[in-house]
């Protein structure tokens, strides 16, 4: 059993690490100037991008769907004029 509180500490501290990096990030494309259209390479990496991000499903965690929304929210920040309304 103490190794499972373990675990959870260890995953606890990343998710931490994640969001706190994500937000850093947010931070940083906030200042930046805006991507427009793009290049073809950038959307098509956007494409691929929004086509891996993890789906929604009524039995996900609040912990689930908070680190789900944030990925949705560095998609579209690094990827303006693409939308997740399929999701």
């Amino acid at each position: 059993m103490k190794r499972k509180g373990w675990m959870m500490s260890v995953r606890r501290i990343c998710v931490a690490a994640l969001m706190l990096s994500v937000g850093v990030g947010l931070a940083a494309c906030a200042t930046a100037p805006r991507m427009t259209a793009g290049t073809e390479t950038e959307r098509e990496r956007c494409r691929a991008w929004r086509d891996s991000l993890p789906s929604r499903s009524s039995t996900d965690t609040a912990q689930t769907q908070d680190e789900i929304g944030v990925a949705y929210d560095v998609f579209l920040a690094a990827c303006p004029g693409f939308d997740l309304s399929f999701f």
